[in-house]
């Protein structure tokens, strides 16, 4: 398998916060709870708009942001008007506990921005291309990630590459200060078959767990649930698959097979992949292990099944499904927002590792030590390992050619 330079795609979002001056915030679910400082300073109150774009239909603008909670009044009162033509569009709103997309009425074809008049102010907004059509057929992974090292980027990528077909990588850089986007572009770009990369500048606040409430805790998380829908409307909505994985875990399939095959023949088109927790090395902290060959010197798991299968599921979806096109339907990291029922497909032997011990401390410090002593090498890890260095696999057909 080799690299033939691949396409950097240049992905720009037209982003809007709400300025400070116009005393317009948005509001934490039940307010009046108590909630530690940390929480507080990750939430994000004023981001409105995270990407505006054209729709893949090229008639429709969708406009992706945060939920509108409290701003829901004056998202009802606010007016688009399509430039240059002037043109008022009406639109509609798609609401879910962590993002919102707004879809407007068929656009004049010469429109590349929209006024939003929006709390007694006017704001342009650039509209950007949708890229669904340059992507369509492509087996894509994505993921979100602030200052993780560019080798362990790169481990990533090529084990997705090596043993699923991954031809296509989005990442969307959470304010990332060792480096660049540049760096990561380039560190993405030296993995041998991966044919177009797209790495995406997204600076904004994280969000953080919500101790103040017992459902759905993880709900202010906005930018990362948001741009799951970004991939979905603008980047990749008809790719052979979607496979949502971040930096520190790595998908296995039965049988060697690759995940894209696999979800393309399910009835729905919608795998759930369960979690593998690996542990770092007991004899130190993940910092200290936290080498540019990471993934490789972690191979340790609990030898309680309770323990080391806890970790929250992912998924890989066909977005190509007649019912993945409905606005409404919003991806969320381990689950589908208004899939309809009984499209969740499991299969033995499809689930991916979660490694504890790579991790910056960005999203959870707790993750930097084991939570016990009574470890095993987990054996089908030996083995997903030995695959990947095999000759054969660099040469991988999937069953699709």
């Amino acid at each position: 398998m080799t690299n033939d330079a691949a396409t950097q795609l240049q992905i720009g979002c037209t982003s809007l916060r709400l300025p400070a001056d116009m005393g317009i915030r948005r509001q934490m679910r039940h307010p009046a709870r108590e909630r530690p400082a940390a929480f507080s300073a990750a939430f994000d109150a004023l981001q409105l708009i995270y990407d505006v774009f054209w729709h893949e239909d090229h008639k429709r603008i969708v406009i992706a942001g945060p939920p509108s909670l409290n701003l829901a009044r004056l998202w009802k009162k606010a007016r688009i008007t399509a430039l240059p033509s002037g043109e008022r569009l009406g639109f509609q709103s798609h609401k879910s506990l962590s993002t919102m997309l707004v879809e407007t009425t068929p656009a004049p074809e010469n429109t590349d921005r929209i006024a939003l008049e929006f709390a007694g102010r006017v704001f342009e907004l650039a509209v950007q291309p949708n890229f669904v059509e340059k992507t369509a057929g492509s087996r894509v992974l994505f993921t979100m990630s602030k200052n993780n090292d560019l080798d362990w980027i790169r481990y990533w990528a090529d084990w997705h590459v090596r043993l699923h077909g991954t031809d296509t990588v989005f990442l969307f850089d959470n304010g990332s200060d060792r480096y660049d986007v540049g760096e990561i572009e380039a560190a993405l770009g030296a993995v041998d078959g991966l044919k177009t990369v797209g790495v995406i500048d997204f600076p904004y606040l994280f969000g953080a767990f919500d101790p103040a409430v017992k459902v759905n805790p993880y709900w202010a998380h906005f930018a990362q649930i948001s741009s799951m829908s970004i991939v979905l409307r603008r980047l990749a909505g008809q790719a052979r698959g979607l496979l949502n994985c971040d930096i520190d875990e790595l998908a296995n399939a039965p049988g060697g097979r690759s995940l894209y095959d696999i979800v393309a023949e399910t009835r729905a088109g919608l795998l759930i992949l369960p979690g593998r927790w690996v542990e770092p090395d007991t004899g130190s902290s993940g910092q200290t292990s936290a080498s540019s060959d990471a993934h490789e010197r972690f191979s340790l798991v609990d030898r309680d099944k309770n323990l080391s299968d806890s970790s929250p599921v992912k998924w890989i979806l066909d977005p190509r499904r007649s019912w993945t096109k409905s606005l409404a339907v919003h991806p969320y990291w381990h689950w589908i927002h208004k899939r309809p029922p009984f499209t969740k497909t499991f299969l033995k032997g499809a689930f991916f590792w979660h490694f504890r011990g790579i991790n910056t401390g960005w999203k959870d410090e707790s993750r930097l030590s084991s939570r016990t002593n009574d470890l095993a090498v987990d054996d089908e890890l030996v083995r997903a390992r030995t695959r990947l260095d095999d000759a054969s696999i660099r040469g991988l057909k999937t069953d699709a050619g």
